[in-house]
């Protein structure tokens, strides 16, 4: 009788045993399980948002890799406002305006030259004489403290300010931009009676639009 009982005691023990492991064992499961994925999310949101960083910093360097504007006028094909390269050369811009004419006198341009940030670039046609102001290493900005008119806002007292435009002519200048809209380029004022090539060339450094 007294092993029969030692049996049963010795079982449940075991039992007791084989319980607490169980419970001890599926306790670290259900606290280890979790934290393995926790482990995970956090990895890939730190991988995405480092991705989300480059593409960002690439479009911004994609950004300043052209941030400069010109504008080309005179004896080129495609005449207006071009986003170029920062330390590109008037050769470049030049290509890009689709090219000089067949009239284009290239003796007094400087292919080479860098251009900056707001600068014009007038290419000259054959026979016409530069102005140095504008043209002194193919093309300049305007001066900061000399008044520059705005052909698509003057009025006719604002043209007072312009050598070589008269009353008259400023009547015309703002009967065009009211009739055909404002002006896309300074070279659309040689469409005003009045103003050709060499017109404009002496006019550009007081004008802008």
């Amino acid at each position: 009788m007294e092993e029969v009982y030692q049996y049963i005691r010795n079982k449940r023990i075991i039992l007791l045993i084989a319980t607490i492991v169980l419970i001890v064992g599926g306790y670290f499961f259900l606290i280890h399980r979790p934290m393995s994925v926790s482990k995970v999310e956090p990895q890939q949101e730190l991988t995405a948002k480092k991705n989300d960083d480059t593409k960002s910093e690439s479009k911004s360097k994609a950004k300043k890799a052209q941030d400069i504007v010109v504008d080309v006028q005179g004896a080129v094909k495609k005449p207006g406002v071009y986003h170029v390269k920062d330390k590109a050369i008037v050769q470049e811009v030049i290509q890009m305006a689709g090219g000089l004419t067949e009239k284009a006198d290239l003796k007094q341009v400087n292919q080479a030259k860098r251009v900056n940030d707001q600068m014009q670039i007038y290419i000259p046609i054959k026979g016409e004489i530069a102005n140095p102001s504008v043209n002194n290493v193919a093309g300049s900005s305007h001066s900061q403290d000399k008044k520059v008119v705005n052909i698509n806002t003057a009025t006719v007292d604002d043209f007072k300010d312009v050598t070589g435009i008269g009353p008259k002519k400023a009547e015309k200048v703002i009967a065009y931009r009211e009739q055909h809209g404002q002006f896309k380029s300074l070279h659309d004022l040689t469409n005003v009676s009045g103003i050709g090539e060499k017109s404009l060339a002496k006019l550009k450094d007081q004008l802008t639009i």
